[in-house]
């Protein structure tokens, strides 16, 4: 599925070190930064970011032009179809911009447009539809990032059933810095759904105990998957 920028061959996309003060969680943590360079044309279909992850694009040199959709915009209704290779930005732009602008696209479903130079930022929120052109040789820098604030829940389930050995030691990680209360959000939302098949992928009880056990553990968690 869509993992991490699937650039195709349209864009480049470098990985930067990891050197930051995440501490534990940054070694393990999904690919999350990128350094982005395009030629003119080239850029990145309509995609929504993996993880329920929020993300900022800040460009360094060139112009990007954006299209982001509302989460309640219709899949289908803008080209992204399931099971489809993803329409190249430049192509979406001939065949859908003209519809999306017009008096006859819902009010709810309106995009919103940025043409994005040096310097500046963009803020893409998750489970926003988006998709971007390069009008210029084009140079910029992303982070995605999980955020407490939105649908932390529903981001949650995603990384359990994307990543669960991540997000098993993300948990773990949140207990042991004093993110008690994140973590049992993490736990309530399993709670809630336990008839679900996603929660069967994990079992939270198994890692309520204290630290000092926890890392016995360990080495038995990893071998059993």
């Amino acid at each position: 599925h869509h993992h991490h920028h699937h650039h195709q061959q349209q864009e480049e996309d470098e990985d930067v070190c990891q050197e930051d003060e995440d501490g534990i969680v940054s070694s393990i943590r999904p690919p999350w930064r990128w350094i982005l360079i395009g030629p003119p044309r080239s850029g990145t279909g309509l995609h929504i970011d993996p993880l329920w992850t929020n993300a900022w694009v800040t460009v360094l040199q060139g112009q990007k032009r954006w299209m982001l959709f509302p989460p309640c915009t219709p899949h289908e209704k803008v080209g992204m179809l399931p099971n489809q290779p993803q329409i190249p930005s430049s192509v979406w732009f001939r065949d859908y911009y003209d519809l999306v602008t017009s008096n006859r696209w819902p009010q709810e479903w309106k995009p919103v447009e940025v043409l994005q130079n040096p310097g500046e930022t963009v803020f893409v929120p998750n489970g926003w539809m988006h998709l971007v052109l390069n009008l210029q040789l084009t140079v910029a820098v992303t982070h995605n990032y999980a955020s407490e604030y939105g649908p932390f829940e529903r981001m949650w389930q995603q990384v359990v059933m994307d990543e669960p050995v991540f997000a098993k030691r993300w948990y773990r990680s949140m207990r042991a810095s004093g993110r008690q209360d994140l973590a049992e959000r993490a736990k309530n939302w399993h709670d809630l759904h336990q008839q679900e098949e996603w929660t069967k992928m994990l079992f939270l009880d198994d890692w309520m105990m204290d630290e000092s056990s926890a890392d016995e553990n360990e080495n038995l968690a990893c071998t059993n998957g």
